[in-house]
């Protein structure tokens, strides 16, 4: 096949998933799709990422994203030999249009964010006693969701009402869904072991296991971070 022909074939096949991703956005504000809740959507997101790629949004958050930070927030910048990244734009944009989880990403104390079950719950105790004392309680803001508590979190209203009259307006539908999705699987992707987010430098570090020693360590070298 030609070099011209496969590159229009490929042009062919983004406008088709453009145009799929505007009608679905279309359906879903205008109510089309009643009976299909803001996870469906981010669930089948997260399907579509793991089914693109052998890499998951946990490799990619923070590196695939390098291009919407600074300059000077590449990808080898460490703190204490932990690697730092910048939080995606997409989120931030995600949390300011939802009006959701702003606290963890506008607040005066580094955050630590993560998700337990019955499993973790020895890891979110200690945890918590690390983060009792008086020193640290001036340093961290906890939030720690079981995950229960995560899915139940309202929704939020991040959509236009009516549906779109022009092409500008269809795809400011389409990025909002967009830029809901992504947040909704950073915060996934951060429960799974845990997130400090600084939030006065829009950056974060991941623990890379849900080990309760290991996070305390973190936890304990990040404080003048």
């Amino acid at each position: 096949m030609k070099k011209n022909e496969m590159k229009e074939k490929l042009a062919d096949i983004a406008s088709f998933f453009a145009c799929i991703l505007v009608i679905l956005a279309i359906a879903y504000f205008t109510g089309f799709l009643k009976g299909f809740g803001v996870k469906d959507f981010a669930d089948a997101f997260n399907n579509l990422g793991a089914n693109l790629s052998n890499s998951s949004l946990g490799k990619n958050a923070g590196k695939n994203y390098k291009n919407t930070g600074s300059k000077n927030s590449g990808n080898n910048e460490t703190f204490e030999g932990y690697q730092v990244a910048r939080i995606p734009e997409a989120v931030l944009r995600g949390v300011k249009t939802s009006h959701l989880w702003t606290f963890l990403f506008n607040s005066n104390k580094k955050v630590v964010f993560y998700i337990y079950d019955d499993s973790s719950a020895a890891f979110n105790s200690s945890v918590q006693n690390y983060l009792s004392t008086k020193k640290n309680a001036q340093i961290y803001s906890l939030y720690a969701y079981t995950n229960r508590s995560f899915s139940s979190m309202n929704i939020g209203n991040y959509g236009a009402s009516k549906i779109c009259n022009s092409l500008e307006e269809c795809n400011e539908q389409r990025q909002r869904a967009s830029d809901y999705s992504l947040m909704s699987s950073f915060l996934k992707y951060c429960g799974k072991t845990m997130c400090v987010i600084n939030s006065s430098s829009q950056k974060y570090i991941r623990l890379t296991n849900k080990d309760s020693n290991k996070a305390t360590q973190m936890l304990n070298a990040l404080k003048y971070w």
